[in-house]
């Protein structure tokens, strides 16, 4: 069975209620496959899809960790490149941030589901 830790079922990824199931059908590097999620959790039948359009407020966890990225990225290049031109911020944060593409998505959704779905963590009873 599972670790019944939210933490635990966060950070790989796993359905709110049984903690067990996996919410994406493909790995994190599956790059043409990424953004695909079940819409069902394959252990405990579970729509994820709470309501319509549900996921998008995931993007303002995005938006939060896009611009992380590019301060940090910012402040990177300020230190360690001695403040370049315009374009020695833009084309390394870009890239940087474009490479960061499936992380952000996926760490939003993750998050967004565990925190604001509503949906609580319920142990299968062991006694069968």
């Amino acid at each position: 069975m599972a670790d019944p830790s939210k933490l635990h079922a966060m950070i790989n990824a796993r359905c709110p209620h049984c903690h067990e199931g996996r919410l994406f059908k493909y790995k994190w590097w599956n790059l043409l496959n990424f953004t695909q999620m079940h819409e069902n959790c394959p252990h405990c039948d579970l729509r994820y899809e709470v309501e319509p359009g549900f996921f998008y407020g995931a993007m303002y966890i995005s938006y939060a960790f896009t611009v992380g990225i590019m301060l940090f990225g910012g402040i990177i290049v300020f230190n360690f490149f001695n403040d370049p031109p315009a374009m020695g911020y833009v084309v390394p944060i870009t890239i940087f941030s474009l490479v960061m593409v499936p992380f952000n998505f996926r760490t939003a959704r993750v998050i967004f589901i565990h925190l604001f779905s509503g949906i609580s963590y319920e142990q299968e009873s062991i006694n069968s």
